[in-house]
C-alpha cells in the first residue's frame, strides 16, 4: 500500500493544503484576532497563519496536525516524543528519537476510511508533488523556501552536512504507457556544488548528479530518460551510501518522449470537509478538532477528534473520535501506529490480540540505546469490539481494525488508549515490568476505567497545576499568550521525569532533543516560582549525570594545567557526554553552561530552603563546578585571573578571552560554593574565594559600558550577553552603568537573533526603572515577532528556527514573574520590588512558592498587594531592603514603581498602548 505524507487528505484538500509559510516564520501579531478566551485557543481556518500545536504531559507528547489526529509532514512535521528517548546511530552522536505516530485513528464506511494512510497516486503526464509521496527514513517536508508548486517540498535528505542514508520518497505513478518516457525531477541545490541522490523506477535505481542552482529558492529541472511498464509504476527518490544529497525536491513528472512537460498538478481526490474547527483547551491539555467529511463516494460523516496525554498518568495518551455517520451500513474503525513518524528508531514485533482489541509494538532507537513499548486498546462505545490486524508496513507501521454496523444520525464514540513505557524511565521501577508489559498494563487499565474516569483524572491533575497562574487584567490576548507559554513548558516537564528538556521541549526532535543552557537560564526560572517540584527535576538530571561531567573535566587536564571538578556538556542527552554535532566549537568553548547549572541548583535551595537536598543532591555539583572554575582560570600576571579561549552567550564571536558573562558566572559559582559550604559545615577550598576575587569584569570608561570580551569593539552580538550581568547574575554596578549597558547592547544586538533576548532587557529595565517605554517596548519585542497563530507558540527567530521554542516562552514568562514583580530569591527572605509600565493595567500572579509558603502577588498601577495563601509567615524584603513578616490573612501592600520620565515623553511605544 502506498503511504501518503499527510493524514486525512480530504481535510487537507478542503483546507487548501496547509502550505503557508507559517512553519518557517511566525505570524505577524497584526494578523491575530484577540483571544476571546484566555484558556481556549481556536481556529476555523488552517490555510492562513496556521501551525499545528502539540499536547504533552511532561513524559509523552505528540504534535497534532490540522486533521486532528495522525501524521502530517506539512507545514510542520508532526512527531511523537518521549522523555529520555535517545538514539546513537553508528559512528554518530546521541540525539532524540521519535516514536511512531500513536495518535492515528480512522473511521468510515468499510473500504473508505477517513483518518488513516490512504492510497494516493499521481497520473502519467501530471506534476507529482514530492511532498505527497510516502516519505520515510528521516526525510521530511519543508516549506521555508519559496517557488515550489505545492508550497512544500521534500527535504531532510542531508542534515548538518550528513547524508540521510535511507531517506526516501515513494510515489505511485498510474496510467502509464509501456516504453520509453521522460521523467522530470525539479530540485533546488543551493550548496554551490553538484549533489547526488538515487532515482528508482520499479526497483531499478540510478544515481543522479544534480547541478547547483543560484540559491535554495531557485529551482532547476533534470530530464531523465526512463522505461515504464504499462499501468502502475513506483518512482522513488532515495539517499544511498555515497550520495551527498544536499538537495530539495519539488516534484517528479513522467511524460512521453518528445512531448512538452506537463503543467497540471496531480489532484487529491479523497473527499472534502466543511464546518472545521480546532481548539486547544489549555486547562486540560486537550486538542479537539471537528468537521464534516464527505467521502469521494458521497457519504457524509461528522467528526470530533480529541487528543490528549494524561497529566494524571504520565504513560497514557488517548485519542477519541465522536462520529455521526449520515449514512447507514458497514463501518470500520482503524487504530494504527504510523511508522512515518519514526525518526532514528525502528519498530518491530507488532502484534494484535483481536479478542482484547489490543495493538502492541516495540521500538528501539538507533544504536539500541533505548527500547520503548507501545500498546493500544481500542474501544467502540466503551465496549471491546473484536479486531483484526492490518498488514504491517515496511516503515514500522502496524494497526488493527474493527468492523461494525452503524445507523445514520447516531453518535458513536471510538477511543484508543495508548500506553507507553521505556527502558530508561525514571518514574517507575525498571525491574517490576518490561517496557512492553508496563505499556500494556497502562493501556488495559485505562480501558477498564473508561474514558470519563480517565479524562476526569487528567482534568483534576491539570486543575491542580493551574492553581498557579499569571494574567494581565483586561488584556485577554496577552493573558492567553502567557497561559499558552506556561502550558508548553508544563507539557514538556513533570515531577518524577528527570530527563530535562530541549529548546523545543517535547514538541519535536529539534536541536536533536539536546539539553542546553536554555533549560537552566530560560525555562527553569519560569517553572521554579510556581512549580518547584517540576523545576527541580532539571537539577536532578544534572546531578545524575555528574560522573560524565567529571570525566570530561579530567580529560582536559594537562601537567601544565591540571583541571579538577566537572565540565558539563554544552549539548547533553542520555549519557551526559558531549553530544554536539561534529565541527562545532561550542562544546569546547561555551563553558558558561557550568555556571548556569550552578545557579539553578542554588536557586532551588534559595526557593525551597531544603538543606538536606542541598547537602545530599546539590553540593557535589556545586563543589565540582567551583573546582572546575578554580582550575580553569589562569593567573593574569597582575594578581588576578583570566578565563581565556571561550565563547559567551554571544555565539557570533568565538573564541574570545575574558567573556564578561562567562567570568561573572564563574565568579558567582565560586561564591555560591563558598556560601553553600558555610551552610553545610563543609570545608571550602581557599582557591574558590581567591579566584572569585581575582576575576574582574572591566568597564570601558570611554563608552561607559562593560565590554563583552577582551578586545570587543562594537561588533553586532547574537543575543543577550552582557545584559545578563544584571539579571540573573546580579553583578553589583552603578545604575547609570547598568542603563548604559542596556541601551548600548540593545542597539548592537542582531534583530534576527533568538526571541529571549528582549525578555532580559525587560527585566533589567524594570529593575532600573528605565525611562519612558523601555520596559514595555522590550516586552512587546519579546513576543510580537515570534508568536505563531493560532495556538500562541513561539518561533526561535523572526524568520523561523526551532518550533515550538520553549526557550523563548520561558523568557517571556520571566518578565512577569521576575520583571514586573521584582521577585528575587534569597535564603532569608524573598524580595518583591514591583514595577509596572503605564501601558499595562496590572499583573496578577498566583501560587508562588518559597520555604513552604504559597503566596499571590497582584501588581497594580499604584499599589502591589502580596497575600500569603497558605503555609508559615513569609519573609518579604521590599525595594528599600526592609524585611516584612507577612501572615496569612494580613496582606502586605507595597508601592508600585513606574518608569522614570524621559526627555521624549512616554508616547510612541512599540506595540501601541495595550488593552
Amino acid at each position: 500500500m502506498a503511504r501518503r505524507t499527510r493524514r486525512a487528505a480530504g481535510l487537507v484538500l478542503a483546507l487548501g493544503g496547509l502550505i503557508g509559510a507559517v512553519a518557517a516564520a511566525p505570524a505577524s501579531a497584526a494578523h491575530q484576532a484577540p483571544a476571546p478566551d484566555t484558556w481556549v485557543l481556536s481556529t476555523t481556518d488552517t490555510t492562513h497563519d496556521y501551525a499545528p500545536t502539540f499536547v504533552g504531559n511532561g513524559y509523552l507528547a505528540a504534535r497534532v496536525p490540522a486533521a486532528g489526529e495522525g501524521y502530517a509532514a506539512s507545514p510542520v512535521t508532526t512527531q511523537a516524543e518521549l522523555a529520555g528517548f535517545y538514539a546513537q546511530p553508528p559512528g554518530d552522536y546521541e540525539r532524540r528519537a521519535s516514536l511512531p505516530t500513536w495518535t492515528t485513528l480512522g473511521f468510515g464506511r468499510t473500504g473508505d476510511v477517513h483518518g488513516i494512510p490512504g492510497t494516493w497516486s499521481c497520473g502519467f503526464d501530471q506534476l507529482c508533488p514530492a511532498r505527497d509521496g510516502a516519505i520515510s527514513g528521516g526525510a521530511f517536508v519543508e516549506t521555508s523556501h519559496g517557488g515550489s508548486i505545492a508550497g512544500g517540498y521534500l527535504a531532510g535528505l542531508n542534515t548538518n552536512n550528513t547524508p540521510t542514508v535511507g531517506g526516501k520518497d515513494s510515489i505511485v505513478l498510474r496510467d502509464a504507457p509501456a516504453g520509453q518516457a521522460v521523467l522530470d525531477v525539479r530540485y533546488a541545490n543551493g550548496s554551490g556544488t553538484p549533489q547526488t541522490v538515487h532515482l528508482g523506477v520499479d526497483g531499478a535505481s540510478q544515481q543522479l548528479t544534480l547541478a547547483p542552482t543560484a540559491s535554495w529558492d531557485d529551482w532547476a529541472v533534470a530530464h531523465i530518460p526512463v522505461t515504464l511498464t504499462a499501468g502502475t509504476n513506483t518512482l522513488e527518490i532515495t539517499v544511498a551510501q555515497g550520495d551527498t544529497a544536499r538537495v530539495n525536491v519539488d516534484y517528479l513528472a513522467a511524460y512521453p518522449e518528445g512531448a512538452q512537460p506537463p503543467t497540471a498538478v496531480a489532484p487529491e481526490t479523497v473527499g472534502t470537509t466543511s464546518d472545521y474547527r480546532q481548539s486547544l483547551d489549555l486547562r486540560t491539555g486537550t486538542l479537539t478538532t471537528s468537521f464534516d467529511w464527505t467521502s469521494p463516494e458521497g457519504d457524509r460523516t461528522s467528526f470530533s477528534y480529541a487528543v490528549d496525554t494524561s497529566r494524571a498518568q504520565g504513560h497514557l495518551g488517548t485519542v477519541t473520535a465522536r462520529v455521526v455517520p449520515h449514512w447507514s451500513g458497514n463501518a470500520t474503525a482503524v487504530d494504527e501506529f504510523d511508522g512515518r513518524g519514526l525518526d532514528h528508531a525502528s519498530a518491530t514485533g507488532s502484534t494484535v490480540d483481536g479478542r482484547s482489541a489490543t495493538l502492541s509494538e516495540t521500538v528501539a532507537t538507533d544504536g539500541n540505546l533505548v527500547t520503548a513499548g507501545l500498546s493500544s486498546a481500542l474501544r467502540v462505545d466503551g465496549r471491546t469490539q473484536r479486531t483484526r490486524p492490518l498488514p504491517a508496513g515496511d516503515d514500522g507501521s502496524a494497526g488493527q481494525s474493527a468492523a461494525f454496523t452503524v445507523r445514520a444520525g447516531k453518535t458513536y464514540e471510538i477511543t484508543k488508549y495508548v500506553g507507553v513505557a521505556s527502558s530508561v524511565d525514571t518514574d517507575r521501577s525498571l525491574t517490576a515490568a518490561t517496557p512492553q508489559q508496563a505499556a500494556a498494563a497502562t493501556a488495559a487499565g485505562a480501558a477498564r476505567d473508561g474514558l470519563r474516569a480517565v479524562r476526569a483524572a487528567n482534568d483534576r491533575a491539570w486543575a491542580k497545576l493551574w492553581q498557579s497562574s499569571i494574567s494581565v487584567p483586561g488584556d485577554a490576548a496577552m493573558t492567553a499568550q502567557i497561559h499558552a507559554s506556561m502550558f508548553y513548558l508544563l507539557a514538556s516537564m513533570r515531577d518524577g521525569v528527570t530527563w530535562s528538556t530541549s529548546p523545543g521541549g517535547l514538541s519535536s526532535d529539534g536541536y536533536n532533543g539536546h539539553v542546553f543552557w536554555d533549560m537552566e537560564t530560560w525555562m527553569y526560572p519560569a517553572l521554579l516560582a510556581q512549580y518547584p517540584d517540576i523545576a527541580q527535576t532539571a537539577d536532578t538530571y544534572r546531578q545524575k549525570l555528574l560522573p560524565a561531567a567529571e570525566a570530561a573535566a579530567a580529560a582536559l587536564s594537562t601537567p601544565q594545567q591540571p583541571i579538577k571538578g566537572a565540565k558539563f556538556p554544552w549539548e547533553s542527552s542520555l549519557t551526559g557526554k558531549e553530544s554536539i554535532p561534529p565541527g562545532n566549537n561550542e562544546g569546547n568553548d561555551e563553558i558558561h553552561i557550568d555556571s548556569d547549572i550552578a545557579l539553578a541548583q542554588w536557586q532551588y535551595y534559595e526557593a525551597s530552603g531544603d538543606t538536606a537536598w542541598l547537602r545530599d543532591k546539590a553540593w557535589p555539583v556545586l563543589k565540582d563546578i567551583a573546582d572546575y572554575w578554580a582550575t580553569r582560570a589562569v593567573p593574569d600576571g597582575s594578581g588576578g585571573y583570566d578565563i581565556d579561549h571561550v565563547q559567551g552567550p554571544d555565539e557570533y564571536h568565538d573564541p574570545v578571552d575574558d567573556s564578561a558573562t562567562t567570568d561573572a558566572g564563574a565568579q558567582a559559582s565560586l561564591r555560591i560554593a563558598v556560601q553553600a559550604a558555610g551552610i553545610l559545615g563543609k570545608a571550602a577550598d581557599p582557591a574558590w574565594s581567591t579566584v572569585a576575587d581575582g576575576l574582574k569584569i572591566p568597564v570601558d570608561s570611554a563608552l561607559g559600558i562593560h565590554p563583552e570580551y577582551q578586545g570587543y569593539n562594537g561588533e553586532q552580538v547574537k543575543q543577550a550577553d552582557v545584559t545578563l550581568l544584571q539579571y540573573p547574575w546580579n553583578v553589583p554596578m552603578p545604575a547609570a552603568l547598568a542603563q548604559s549597558d542596556l541601551d548600548y547592547y540593545t542597539a548592537h544586538t542582531d534583530p534576527g537573533g533568538p526571541s529571549m533576548t528582549d525578555s532580559i532587557a525587560t527585566i533589567d529595565a524594570a529593575a532600573l526603572g528605565s525611562p519612558g517605554c523601555t520596559a514595555y517596548d522590550h516586552l512587546r519585542s519579546s513576543v510580537d515577532p515570534f508568536i505563531a497563530a493560532p495556538f500562541d507558540q513561539f518561533h526561535e527567530t523572526r524568520t523561523g528556527g526551532a518550533f515550538t521554542f520553549t526557550t523563548g516562552e520561558g523568557g517571556y514568562l520571566q518578565q512577569f514573574l521576575y520583571g514586573f514583580t521584582g521577585l528575587r530569591w534569597g535564603t532569608d527572605a524573598v524580595t518583591v520590588d514591583p514595577f509596572l509600565p503605564q501601558q499595562l493595567p496590572g499583573v496578577d500572579i498566583t501560587g508562588v512558592k518559597w520555604h513552604g509558603s504559597t503566596f499571590d502577588v497582584s501588581v497594580g498601577q499604584r499599589t502591589t498587594t502580596l497575600t500569603v495563601r497558605s503555609g508559615p509567615a513569609l519573609a518579604v524584603r521590599d525595594g528599600s531592603g526592609t524585611v516584612h513578616r507577612v501572615h496569612p490573612g494580613a496582606p502586605l501592600h507595597l508601592a508600585t514603581r513606574h518608569p522614570a520620565p524621559s526627555a521624549g515623553g512616554t508616547g510612541g511605544c512599540a506595540g501601541g498602548t495595550g488593552q
